[in-house]
């Protein structure tokens, strides 16, 4: 059974980052996430992505509804 093709696949699962506005920016270039700000209150912290500056947690979903989108997106 492929794993992408499960219900729950990792496609499915939203991920939780706190993201700085250049790591911010590096995900809504591929176009291929829907991202929503978690908690608009929320003090700045250290981004999971560069480790560097500092931002603000955001929930990002796939748009993909299948593993053939994603793959498509970076050929």
């Amino acid at each position: 059974m492929n794993h992408l093709n499960e219900k729950n696949s990792v496609l499915n699962r939203p991920m939780y980052l706190c993201l700085c506005p250049v790591c911010l920016g590096q995900f809504l270039d591929t176009g291929i996430y829907k991202i929503v700000r978690e908690n608009h209150g929320q003090a700045k912290e250290r981004c999971d992505f560069c480790n560097y500056r500092n931002g603000y947690d955001f929930i990002i979903y796939s748009k993909a509804e299948k593993k053939d989108e994603v793959a498509d997106e970076w050929q």
